[in-house]
């Protein structure tokens, strides 16, 4: 099939694009983050709008829109995905409220696109979500309420499996999508998600990859205690190339855009900045690697 998201054509486009998303990058002002980004060499760019963040929905009037709208144009870059924290299986009390902001923020991915191909929003299931065998039933009905709610704005829900969650294997993220065989939910291919879990990436890519509306990338490990360590793209042994030629070949070349987790970002000695640059030189190296430019 033949479809447009966030501008780009994934069954023609023929070379490998490179994203990155703000979430690592909270406290930097957004148009130096959007045009630091963007001289690094980045072709694409995610927007975080979880609470907290200058570019949640509560802290961007329409006018605040249409500039960023305008900066993210005028730098090159396609529509920018929309990264939301929200866990889209919360039940009882809290269902009403994030259905409210789940529409807050897919209006604002609407604004921040100025072309007719559908937005991307990307989330988890996040917390308090149903256990898979005894659940699975409603949250494929939580997840097309959403996706109703996303094709009010034109917007293409992309949910992203996750390690130590109910999602978290690409046999249920498969069914996920056959089951709910709703057109504005996809998923979100992160395969540190995988990785981490030591699952191969051909088959995961082979069932994930034609659900795929986003990408995301990022490494990782347990270590000798068993605790979860996420690391930029290039920092473990996640195999890029390898992981750029399975992409390639299933011609599904949507940008590969850069997410440093929580778990980085976080620290005390942490340079946006240096993120930046180190995932774009591992990254940019693979692909000319891939691409056999020397």
């Amino acid at each position: 099939m033949q479809f447009l998201i966030g501008g780009i054509n994934v069954s023609t486009m023929n070379d490998i694009q490179l994203g990155y998303g703000t979430y690592g990058m909270r406290d930097v002002n957004v148009d130096n983050a959007l045009s630091g980004i963007k001289d690094i060499g980045y072709d694409a760019i995610e927007i975080t709008t979880a609470d907290g963040w200058p570019t949640s929905p509560d802290k961007l009037t329409k006018s605040d829109r249409g500039v960023l709208r305008n900066k993210i144009n005028h730098l090159g870059f396609p529509p920018p995905a929309v990264l939301t924290l929200l866990g889209l299986c919360q039940e009882g009390t809290l269902r009403g409220n994030l259905l409210s902001k789940f529409r807050d923020t897919c209006e604002l991915a609407r604004d921040l696109n100025w072309t007719d191909s559908a937005s991307i929003v990307t989330a988890t299931l996040g917390g308090g979500h149903p256990e898979w065998e005894s659940g699975r039933d409603r949250i494929v009905e939580m997840l097309i309420e959403l996706a109703e709610i996303a094709r009010e704005s034109h917007v293409v829900l992309a949910v992203e499996p996750h390690v130590g969650g109910a999602l978290d294997t690409p046999e249920k993220a498969n069914w996920l999508i056959k089951q709910t065989n709703h057109d504005t939910l996809r998923l979100n291919f992160d395969i540190s998600h995988f990785h981490v879990q030591g699952m191969d990436m051909a088959h995961c890519a082979k069932l994930c990859l034609p659900y795929a509306a986003h990408i995301h990338i990022k490494d990782g490990y347990y270590d000798e205690n068993g605790t979860l360590r996420f690391l930029l793209p290039g920092e473990g042994n996640l195999n890029l190339v390898e992981y750029l030629k399975v992409l390639a070949s299933h011609k599904v070349m949507l940008p590969i855009t850069v997410e440093v987790s929580g778990m980085i970002w976080k620290q005390p000695d942490y340079d946006p900045w240096e993120a930046v640059l180190k995932s774009y030189t591992a990254l940019d190296r693979a692909r000319k690697s891939t691409l056999n430019i020397t």
